[in-house]
């Protein structure tokens, strides 16, 4: 994750964000991730990246809130 934006790196994190609305955070994720390659901060690499974990962790939110439920 080195070199990864650290504001992307915030959202990804915010655990409390991701449970209450996987979706809607995932694709905000992926949103934020698609700006920062168009800006140059992240080569097509670390975009690629960037859209698993956006993934990962939606689905990762979706299995949280199974449990909480």
């Amino acid at each position: 994750m080195d070199g990864l934006p650290l504001a992307w790196l915030a959202e990804l994190n915010d655990q409390p964000a991701l449970i209450a609305d996987p979706d809607g955070r995932a694709g905000v994720l992926a949103e934020l991730a698609i700006s920062a390659h168009r800006r140059g901060d992240v080569d097509s690499s670390e975009l690629a990246d960037m859209l698993e974990f956006a993934e990962a962790a939606r689905l990762w939110a979706l299995i949280e809130a199974e449990v909480v439920a």
